[in-house]
């Protein structure tokens, strides 16, 4: 271990893997008729702030400290890691009263569920908000976690290697009926429910929550990157998940 980070393996080490990881909260007023149809545009977005981006990812549990402000960057979900060293990369979007994250440490193999973690401890913290987990990960399988909150109301937890096995925590239909959504609205939408958890799209179902405020991949709003030290355990869950240590480089 060096003076500033908890990795056994060098900074240039190559990373096998890509995905998507996010998580995102909405603080009331939530969106109205946030149904499959609705016209989703990012300008409504407020625009963001970085102090509060530093000041949410210095508090997020899977980080450790904040030690480099870089550029402000796209919202982008995810993506492909190069290098070990691009591991210690996180984003953070405050557009007022959403919020959204990207971080590698949330992704898992199904042991661990840091995205249900993280979500958890949110909730602590933002009692008031929906929050919403969302990881793909493909590390030679696609393993996905993906987590719904409502505020005082029914949570859902969903996770899973495809159809091999899938765990699925909490009642969806419970979802759709706080949000003011029918089942039925959704048939031949992304977010169709269907009675094979694995064949649900978990990802389009947990958008509903977001309707219009969901930031991802829409070129108009930046948010803050920050270099980050990861806790111990993030790193040694990331080593593992991004099969850093298994192989000689």
């Amino acid at each position: 271990m060096s003076e500033d980070n908890f990795w056994t393996v060098p900074a240039d080490r190559e990373v096998r893997g890509h995905g998507e990881y996010t998580i995102t909260l909405v603080r009331p007023p939530f969106p109205v008729g946030t149904g499959p149809s609705t016209h989703v545009t990012v300008k409504e977005l407020a625009p963001h702030d970085p102090v509060r981006a530093r000041e949410f990812a210095e508090a997020f549990g899977t980080v450790d400290a904040v030690l480099e402000e870089l550029p402000l960057t796209d919202a982008l979900p995810g993506g492909s890691p190069w290098t070990r060293a691009d591991l210690d990369v996180i984003t953070v979007g405050c557009w007022g009263n959403v919020i959204g994250i990207s971080d590698p440490a949330l992704v898992d193999n199904g042991n661990d569920c840091p995205v249900l973690e993280q979500t958890e401890a949110l909730r602590e913290r933002y009692p008031d908000a929906r929050i919403i987990g969302s990881v793909d990960s493909d590390m030679g399988a696609d393993h996905h976690e993906h987590t719904v909150y409502l505020p005082e109301g029914p949570t859902l937890h969903s996770e899973g290697w495809g159809g091999d096995r899938w765990d699925l925590t909490g009642d969806p239909h419970a979802v759709l009926k706080a949000l003011g959504i029918t089942a039925e609205s959704l048939v031949g939408t992304d977010a169709e429910l269907s009675e094979d958890p694995s064949d649900t799209n978990w990802d389009a179902f947990g958008a509903l929550a977001l309707g219009p405020w969901s930031p991802w991949g829409f070129p108009t709003p930046k948010m803050s990157a920050f270099r980050v030290r990861h806790t111990e355990g993030a790193v040694a869950l990331m080593e593992e998940i991004w099969r850093l240590a298994d192989w000689d480089a």
